[in-house]
């Protein structure tokens, strides 16, 4: 049985309509006390991604993410396993930290990464393909084609849908399955579209569907049977990019928020 720590590491300002959308970034500590798994390995420091991007925020880098493993005790050493969910630049930097833990992705996400659909050219950046491609095989490097166990408890789930080779892990609790689900729908919005505690503006025509996101690389069709194999195979969801997911798994433990209270999504920065 493993338990799950949800650790933010910084913030994204992403322009959006005449205002911006306030993204929290996570990373998640998967561990049973023996193997310490990181899914997702965050964003580079905020002054890079201003420089590269134009985008605004805070956090991010090495320092953050050596702090928020240290609060759970934690340094990079300590890790085994680094599981990209995709090579996007807010999941996949700082594998430079982890140079002897074993990086777990799909080939078909390393292939797109070097040559990306178009509209995502912007998201991939070089320094985390050329880390990639350095690591010994396969002890630091592990490309897989299609669903794996990893382990006793730890169920990789290929699902293109935002990008060609995403893949899911699905970690099993004390209470029950959590899917990892990371951009496969990053605020609880996109998988309770219509429904008041997940969003300001429910959708009700959508009652009982998926609300696939603005970034992808499959058919509106293909993300929605990736969400749909997603709630077959697990009991809760926790989104990217949404303040008010569980952070401590089993302790915390809800399939939908209460209410939209803590959704900062919409909120202006704090100074």
């Amino acid at each position: 049985m493993f338990e799950v720590h949800s650790l933010k590491i910084g913030e994204l300002y992403i322009p959006h309509g005449h205002g911006i959308l306030r993204d929290p970034v996570y990373v998640w500590l998967v561990s049973n006390g023996e193997q310490h798994i990181l899914v997702d390995s965050g964003m580079p420091d905020i002054d890079e991604v201003r420089r590269s991007l134009k985008v605004n925020g805070k956090g991010g880098g090495h320092a953050a993410l050596e702090a928020a493993l240290k609060t759970v005790g934690l340094t990079p050493k300590d890790l085994s396993f680094v599981i990209p969910t995709h090579l996007h630049f807010d999941h996949a930097s700082n594998l430079d930290l982890f140079p002897d833990a074993c990086v777990v992705l799909q080939r078909d996400e390393l292939f797109h990464a070097i040559d990306p659909t178009p509209t995502q050219r912007i998201y991939f950046r070089r320094d985390i393909i050329t880390n990639l491609i350095n690591r010994k095989r396969p002890l630091q490097l592990r490309l897989i084609d299609g669903d794996l166990t990893l382990m006793d408890g730890l169920q990789l789930l290929k699902l293109p849908a935002h990008t060609p080779g995403m893949h899911v892990p699905i970690v099993t609790t004390k209470r029950g399955k959590v899917a990892l689900v990371s951009d496969l729908g990053d605020h609880y919005r996109y998988w309770f579209p219509a429904d008041p505690r997940a969003t300001k503006n429910p959708l009700r025509f959508m009652a009982g569907s998926f609300l696939p996101g603005p970034i992808r690389s499959e058919s509106e069709r293909d993300w929605s049977a990736a969400m749909q194999r997603v709630i077959d195979h697990a009991d809760i969801v926790v989104p990217a990019h949404d303040s008010r997911i569980p952070k401590h798994m089993p302790k915390d433990w809800f399939a939908i928020p209460d209410s939209t209270d803590g959704d900062i999504g919409h909120e202006p920065p704090e100074d």
